[in-house]
């Protein structure tokens, strides 16, 4: 009995989940709209949603025929908040997913971590490397609840890079009679000189990544790549950027140093992801090439115990290294105007560590006022994620926009965060209520 009760609840559940959706308009009442844009919010405004869009923003009442009916109670509406730079199944240090769990677990886990992150009030994301690509497609189909995904497949680096992650006797998984796994088939790629790259790149693709992940130098949570290498030759860069080009689509490239920065740049790679060991030299050429930076602050408030538990003895002077620089990049971005700065929190390898996405907001009004930061984790990162052409998932409207025909991704958050942002680190008492693609999974108001 109680199994047929417990049935017919999630069958009345998600019936309503679907009508709602399909049939009966979502008029927003009382609220004070920050457009992703904009710093002035629209006062006393109305928001209608129908389907999974935004159909009209007005600042005078609307009169909606069967429209099931919100009031803010004079909450902000804002768009839902898009991270640049996670890695959805990276939901465990990376020797335990190497070597002590299968691919079952991984998924297992993997959508538990992506419904927390979607109630965190992240409606968007961009995975940087891993098994993402069937995740995005589970919650596509509404077999699991979480983000939307750009997902970027297995990343691919140079042996010896920060893609590589094998035990120091293991055989390298392209050489003749090795047997690649798991962790080498969806994770990373390993791939050297230009004919591997191009095939690297290209089976990324096959497999469903929107955009192209490339190594380009040291890294902290690989043991065998010292911060200060830099990664590909340019003739490799230049090889994933062709094929990706040829795609309609980009590449981004981990890269810290100037060094591995520069030559990303020359190479055409738009999207520099952390930095945090860049000079005056890096900033200038990202500047000069209207190219985007994809930093992340968090950071600062992690100490190297718990790097080290997460990922490994080795990890633990680089992240004081790349710790180090973090100030002084976050403030060259400011004074050399950099306008492409899209948010980002890379988390990664330990579930304590997921919970302290929202931190991210904190740190970065060291340098950038609320609405700066706000504006970066809607609007600005979207126009990156958009950069992906064709390959967009998602194009019947844009993101990170309350506006009309933007998708419905929408927040409820107390207070007013266009001057505080920091009430987003606090998302459990903050947002009020959780839209993505025309579908509430958080209302507190009720």
């Amino acid at each position: 009995m109680k199994f047929l009760q417990s049935f017919l609840l999630f069958g009345f559940i998600t019936g309503a989940a679907i009508a709602q959706d399909e049939t009966f308009p979502i008029l927003f009442t009382n609220v004070h709209v920050f457009d992703g844009v904009n710093e002035q919010r629209i006062e006393n405004a109305n928001v209608l949603v129908v389907g999974n869009l935004i159909a009209e923003v007005s600042a005078e009442p609307l009169a909606v025929a069967n429209a099931r009916v919100i009031d803010g109670g004079g909450r902000t509406l804002m768009p839902g908040l898009i991270d640049a730079h996670v890695h959805m199944t990276i939901t465990e240090p990376l020797a335990d997913l190497r070597d002590n769990f299968d691919w079952m677990y991984w998924g297992a886990v993997s959508t538990i971590e992506a419904e927390k992150m979607l109630l965190r009030g992240f409606t968007t994301v961009r995975d940087a490397g891993g098994p993402a690509i069937g995740l995005h497609k589970a919650i596509e189909r509404g077999k699991a609840m979480g983000p939307r995904i750009y997902a970027s497949g297995p990343v691919i680096s140079q042996t010896s890079g920060h893609g590589e992650h094998r035990l120091y006797t293991e055989p390298h998984p392209n050489f003749m009679g090795a047997q690649s796994s798991f962790f080498n088939k969806h994770v990373e790629f390993l791939a050297d000189g230009v004919p591997e790259t191009l095939r690297a790149t290209r089976e990324a693709l096959r497999l469903g990544a929107v955009q192209i992940k490339v190594m380009a130098g040291g890294g902290v949570s690989s043991s065998v790549d010292p911060l200060h290498t830099v990664q590909g030759l340019p003739e490799e860069l230049e090889a994933s950027v062709r094929a990706a080009a040829d795609w309609g689509t980009y590449v981004m490239v981990h890269a810290y140093t100037d060094a591995s920065i520069v030559r990303s740049i020359e190479a055409g790679v738009i999207s520099i992801e952390h930095g945090q060991l860049m000079t005056e030299v890096g900033a200038q050429a990202i500047k000069d090439a209207d190219a985007w930076i994809v930093p992340f602050y968090s950071l600062l408030g992690l100490d190297e115990q718990a790097v080290v538990t997460a990922l490994g003895p080795s990890a633990g002077a680089k992240f004081l290294s790349v710790q180090a620089g973090a100030r002084n990049q976050m403030q060259l971005i400011k004074d050399f105007g950099i306008e492409n700065v899209a948010f980002s929190t890379d988390i990664i390898g330990d579930p304590i560590a997921l919970t302290k996405q929202n931190d991210e907001f904190k740190y970065r009004l060291e340098v950038w006022s609320s609405y700066e930061i706000l504006q970066q984790a809607t609007s600005k990162t979207a126009e990156l994620l958009a950069l992906s052409g064709p390959l967009n998932p998602y194009q019947d409207g844009p993101l990170g926009v309350i506006a009309e025909g933007a998708y419905a991704d929408v927040l409820l958050v107390e207070g007013n965060p266009v001057e505080d942002v920091e009430l987003l680190v606090d998302y459990e008492n903050n947002i009020d209520l959780i839209m993505k693609d025309g579908v509430i999974y958080k209302n507190a108001l009720d």
